[in-house]
């Protein structure tokens, strides 16, 4: 029985493997599986994942054939997570130690009461962010800005995947959202609004990673834009065609 699933997508994240599983376990007491996604990382994190489960016994690695993008990860841990036997909730969270394991109780704590999505928040009160200079505190800033009163999701934060999501969604955005890149962070805010499910947002502490280099790439940012830009338009010339019917 795996109530609890926690989906991990990584690309060059070796180093950090170690100490992310024993905080992960020192912290969930409930029976857990851990589900690693890897892009094929050139420094051996899928190795690293399955020589840690020789230890912990509750790793399951899905090793793709290349950076295929980390929305198109987290739908592959989702449907891996369904699959586990009595499957209560997922927890999605990046592999580099930006997000404090030790939150997570934090995340399910919230998803008890009938929530399809917890978003773990940086700009709710409560929330931080550590190690980040202020040009990139900015950006994000903006970023969520724009989704919150542009893109009209009501919500502080968008752009951060420590989340809880409820099977019932899970099955939801396997179903509906495209495979994308990091633009899979909106999309899945918007499909549960949409689907008038439960959202709520909790603080969390976000942390510069130590090791390696970031995943985000100058294209996804022009990419990340441009689905922004793309779903303005689209879900308000869709809304203005509804209002002259």
């Amino acid at each position: 029985m795996t109530r609890i699933n926690v989906v991990i997508p990584t690309y060059n994240e070796s180093q950090d493997l170690p100490h992310l599983i024993r905080e992960i376990e020192g912290g969930l007491k409930e029976h857990h599986c851990i589900i690693f996604v890897d892009d094929n990382s050139p420094d051996g994190t899928a190795n690293m994942a399955r020589k840690l489960n020789e230890t912990y016994g509750n790793i399951k690695v899905l090793q793709r054939s290349g950076k295929l993008g980390i929305g198109s990860a987290i739908v592959d841990g989702l449907k891996i997570a369904l699959e586990e036997k009595d499957c209560e909730i997922i927890i999605t969270m990046d592999g580099d130690l930006s997000h404090n394991p030790q939150e997570i109780p934090t995340l399910l704590k919230a998803a008890e009461n009938d929530v399809d999505l917890v978003q773990g928040s940086r700009y709710i009160e409560g929330g931080e962010i550590l190690g980040w200079s202020r040009t990139r505190y900015l950006m994000s800033a903006l970023a969520n800005w724009v989704c919150r009163h542009i893109l009209h999701t009501e919500m502080n934060e968008n752009t951060t995947y420590f989340r809880a999501y409820s099977p019932r969604l899970a099955e939801i955005l396997i179903r509906d959202v495209p495979r994308l890149g990091f633009e899979f962070a909106i999309g899945s805010i918007l499909v549960a609004k949409d689907n008038n499910l439960k959202i709520v947002e909790v603080p969390i502490t976000f942390t510069e990673r130590v090791h390696g280099e970031s995943k985000l790439r100058v294209k996804d940012v022009y990419r990340w834009w441009g689905y922004v830009l793309k779903t303005f338009f689209k879900r308000n010339v869709a809304h203005v065609f509804k209002v002259k019917r």
